[in-house]
């Protein structure tokens, strides 16, 4: 399985953010996109979840290709539970919420967490539940938009460590401004 992107452009208004941009990722793949902030990296993602068009160029090989991810701040229900929020995506079974909890409980949040509803949760604690969500949905390939941001060393390298486990022979694309991070990820640099 592969993507790939061929002379992609895409401006908002007057600003031109992708300029022939061209791309390829396949199975496998780790790739964490950097570049100065405004260069496009997070448009390229949207790009990839068909949230935004691109205004010319193409994408080949998104057909059948089921994408998760995590964006920037967590888009989560705060009227619902922590463990709710990571259900909403996943089959209603007990198996299911077993590994939901089992995610929440890799990512440091205990079972008194999992049950406050998300708006009484901090950032951190909210953007580990966006991470145990994105895992719970079955992917070929899982974008990471500045997934770890706001997370103490010690809840990174668990979130990092729970991503690793679960992207094998899949494909992985992470928007990071932190070297850092990439390497944790086992990433290759690709500059924007």
């Amino acid at each position: 399985m592969q993507i790939t992107a061929t002379n992609l452009n895409k401006r908002y208004n007057d600003q031109l953010v992708l300029n022939q941009w061209n791309f390829s990722i396949q199975s496998g793949q780790r790739i964490a996109l950097m570049g100065k902030s405004g260069c496009g990296k997070t448009t390229f993602l949207r790009i990839l979840m068909q949230l935004e068009q691109p205004d010319s160029g193409t994408i080949e090989g998104l057909q059948g290709v089921r994408v998760s991810a995590v964006f920037q701040q967590a888009r989560l229900c705060p009227t619902l539970t922590a463990l709710e929020n990571v259900l909403l995506v996943a089959e209603k079974s007990q198996t299911q919420r077993q590994k939901a909890k089992m995610f929440l409980e890799q990512l440091g949040l205990d079972s008194m967490t999992q049950n406050k509803l998300v708006g009484k949760l901090s950032g951190g604690q909210r953007q580990r539940v966006a991470i145990a969500r994105a895992l719970m949905i079955p992917f070929d390939i899982l974008l990471l938009d500045e997934a770890f941001k706001g997370l103490d060393p010690e809840n990174q390298a668990n979130a990092i460590q729970l991503v690793l486990q679960h992207t094998q022979q899949k494909m992985l694309l992470a928007v990071t401004h932190d070297a850092k991070e990439a390497e944790q990820l086992h990433a290759v640099i690709c500059k924007m």
